[in-house]
């Protein structure tokens, strides 16, 4: 068994330099050249693979310099990077923010999984965003940090599966700006940029430790990063890496690898019980088991011509999109512009011997190609587009396998014709999809074809080196032209911003007291309007300090929303305003909007304009009234910390504290009563009076009702999310288990050497 651990099996372990003895890497010519290829050889891998994540921050900041805002659209500024700065200043307070009644449906960090409270470097992150001012600022900084992450992980996943140095560098450096990738991950959807970084970490170190070459713990801790951001298709990619690596070992009768492999493997599955129990524990009150299902809308399907279109950089898909957008307006389906037209060129006889070792790559590549070309819904995966990524990065290994022989050399004209046949297709897919924008096709196409023949021409008289430096600074030109004309901005239009700068939001929100609900619709906001703060949406006033009602929400609670018609973004309707200034129903007669314990509400005008223009409600008065909003405040502020917002006829609130998990109310009922608590019944609540239990009811509108006995006595409300006890005690027993085996793992290796060295001395001395 030892020594199946430890031995490497040439058909599992990749050539350690294919590239480095290869008369094509390293031809006969200049001695710059051949210092530069020399210097290349040379370098300690470590090195090579910061300079890897070097490069990728350096095209990060590309894409910044060319729309200060590319990294702040979509999902990070009504959603991520708000919520992560106020988690951030909590813990530099000493306070972790996990769960927060204030925030009402966006409130129930770990039911949303996607934040990351678990992941000890999105927590990290998360204190670096704090102390920015400038929202946009703070996003491109974390963004541009996992571009360099994700490039130094796909730089290790290309070299262990045999790739030459400068080789993997040109794929380390492509990946991370791929379409799908850079412009909707880093622009929008951070969740999914970070889970795609740590599988891609997971799959190197899985591998690596599958040869015997890696403690398991160590893909354990990728894993464990890769499951803690919360995110689902990190643990689909984990599950599908496990599962090709383990058909790789299979075939090559390497039983005790793959026993070592499984049982790493496990113990990462025990962590999702950590990030998803709460999840799942969540879902009776929630808005997110709508989406399980399997349904096909062609929502985000890309197709195999959008696959052809890889290494087009102006190809924009059309799938359908946003708004019912049938023409895509970001290219998502790009890889990189020279992936196609050098497969011409590539030595594909080189990898005949390498099939086997070769598997597990296959297997990832074609499991996630049939995905992403699946149906727009399958289960609680949405959006296939969203697997391309996956695709994209099995084929870019291979790519980079294949390259690694070097550019061939025979029959140059076929293979240049070839690639200017591939270039041409691509140019005219892009201009058949959207042939309005043919002079950026044109340019896309002109761009492509001289880099193409650049390369080619450095490969084969500079080397490899060359070859890969002509491919750097190609992907930079690339990605400047894609963010100098994407997306397209009609005549006459200027592009919408979001806001950004705290301070102007702050300004905007001064004088707001305790809890704000905003009654406001999207239609017609401006930039200003939003920067200015006098009209904020998802979680940008919790960034500001503002305890909002209408704050973002991935999972909601339906019954809240339906009462007050608020989306997932904090948006509402007309109709919200009457229902909050009716009783709030089911025995409790006080205003939906003193059960709430509102204290400023703030008022659209083009949403309602009569509300915003007569007399405030009684007990309200008007705290600021421009063209965009009216605010009103209550003439009596709400006094106390407590979230008690109603009490039955006949009790009395004595005292009432409150922290975000746990509330102490003392009363006094001259008989059974009814207690409301301006707090939405997520699962999780009990409550005891004086040490008895008592129920805690889902009562109107989705809050908190606690019915209480007759008498003098303290009331504790308490709130444990539902499925965190046992998914810590799993993520913590899967931790000790990796310890112990990787302690079996290195006793075994030992051993194995030990028995080597006896052998060999035997051998000698015979």
């Amino acid at each position: 068994m030892s020594a199946d651990i430890t031995d490497d099996a040439a058909v599992l372990a990749p050539p350690a330099e294919p590239q480095d003895r290869s008369p094509v890497a390293v031809p006969p010519g200049p001695r710059p050249a051949r210092r530069l290829a020399g210097l290349a050889r040379r370098a300690p891998e470590w090195l090579v693979t910061a300079g890897a994540g070097v490069l990728a921050a350096l095209l990060g900041a590309i894409a910044q310099w060319r729309g200060t805002f590319f990294f702040y659209v979509g999902d990070n500024p009504e959603s991520f990077i708000p919520v992560w700065h106020e988690v951030g200043a909590a813990l530099r307070e000493g306070r972790w923010l996990v769960f927060d009644p204030t925030a009402w449906t966006g409130g129930n960090l770990v039911g949303e999984a996607a934040y990351g409270v678990f992941n000890p470097v999105t927590l990290a992150n998360t204190v670096v965003i704090s102390f920015f001012d400038d929202l946009s600022l703070a996003a491109a900084t974390v963004m541009v940090e996992f571009l360099a992450i994700l490039a130094m992980g796909t730089f290790l996943l290309a070299r262990e599966y045999g790739a030459g140095r400068v080789p993997a560098v040109l794929v380390a450096v492509a990946i991370p700006f791929s379409g799908f990738t850079l412009w909707y991950e880093a622009s929008g959807w951070p969740a999914g940029l970070m889970a795609f970084t740590w599988v891609t970490h997971f799959w190197w170190s899985a591998r690596r430790h599958a040869r015997g070459r890696l403690i398991p713990l160590v893909p354990f801790l990728f894993g464990f990063l890769a499951m803690t951001t919360g995110n689902p298709y990190a643990a689909l990619g984990l599950v599908v890496v496990l599962g090709a690596i383990g058909v790789e070992l299979l075939l090559q009768r390497r039983f005790a690898r793959l026993a070592h492999l499984t049982v790493m493997g496990a113990c990462v599955g025990l962590v999702a019980l950590l990030v998803f129990l709460p999840l799942l524990g969540t879902s009776s009150v929630s808005a997110r088991q709508q989406l399980a299902n399997l349904a096909n809308d062609t929502f985000l399907v890309p197709d195999l011509g959008d696959l052809a279109g890889a290494s087009s950089p102006t190809y924009l898909p059309s799938i359908t999109n946003w708004n019912g957008a049938l023409l895509e307006q970001l290219p998502s389906t790009y890889l990189a512009w020279f992936v196609l037209p050098l497969l011409a060129w590539l030595r594909w006889g080189a990898l005949r011997g390498r099939a086997a070792s070769l598997t597990s790559l296959g297997v990832v590549g074609g499991a996630y190609l049939l995905a992403t070309l699946g149906p727009s819904n399958l289960w609680l995966f949405r959006w296939p587009v969203r697997l391309i990524e996956y695709l994209y990065l099995a084929v870019a290994v291979i790519f980079a396998v294949a390259l690694s022989a070097g550019l061939a050399t025979d029959r140059v004209r076929f293979r240049a014709l070839a690639s200017g046949v591939i270039v041409v297709l691509g140019g005219y897919l892009a201009w058949a999809v959207q042939p309005g924008q043919y002079r950026v096709h044109a340019t896309g196409v002109v761009v492509v074809a001289v880099l193409v023949a650049l390369a080619v021409l450095a490969g084969h008289r500079r080397g490899m080196a060359a070859l890969g430096a002509v491919v750097v600074v190609g992907t930079a030109g690339i990605l400047t032209l894609q963010t100098s004309v994407f997306p397209p901005i009609p005549e006459g239009q200027t592009p919408h911003y979001p806001p950004y700068d705290l301070s102007d939001m702050t300004a905007g929100t001064a004088g707001y007291e305790g809890t704000v609900l905003q009654l406001a619709r999207l239609d017609g906001v401006t930039t200003g309007q939003k920067r200015a703060g006098e009209l904020l949406f998802g979680n940008l006033p919790r960034a500001t300090g503002v305890e909002s009602v209408a704050s973002y929400s991935g999972i909601g609670f339906l019954e809240f929303n339906e009462r007050l018609c608020i989306d997932y973004r904090g948006v509402t309707c007309p109709e919200a305003f009457d229902r909050l200034f009716a009783p709030t129903g089911e025995g409790v007669p006080v205003r939906l909007i003193d059960a709430l314990r509102v204290s400023t509400l703030v008022i659209q005008r083009s949403l309602l304009p009569e509300a915003a223009q007569d007399t405030p409600q009684s007990g309200w008065r008007v705290l600021d009234r421009t063209p965009v909003r009216t605010v009103w405040v209550r003439e009596q502020p709400l006094a106390g910390e407590g979230r008690v917002s109603w009490a039955s006829p006949g009790v009395e609130v004595l005292a009432d504290s409150a922290s975000p998990r746990r509330e102490s109310v003392r009363y006094r009922a001259d008989g059974p009563g009814r207690v409301v608590f301006a707090r939405l019944a997520w699962p999780g609540y009990t409550a005891t009076v004086d040490g008895r239990p008592v129920d805690v009811d889902d009562g109107p509108a989705g809050l908190v009702t606690v019915d209480v006995p007759a008498g003098t006595g303290t009331l504790q409300l308490r709130h444990t999310t539902p499925g965190l006890q046992p998914g810590v005690l799993a993520a913590s027993g899967a931790a000790a288990a990796v310890l112990v085996q990787s302690g079996l793992w290195l006793w075994q290796r030992r051993r194995s050497q030990a028995r080597r060295g006896t052998v060999q001395e035997v051998v000698l001395g015979a």
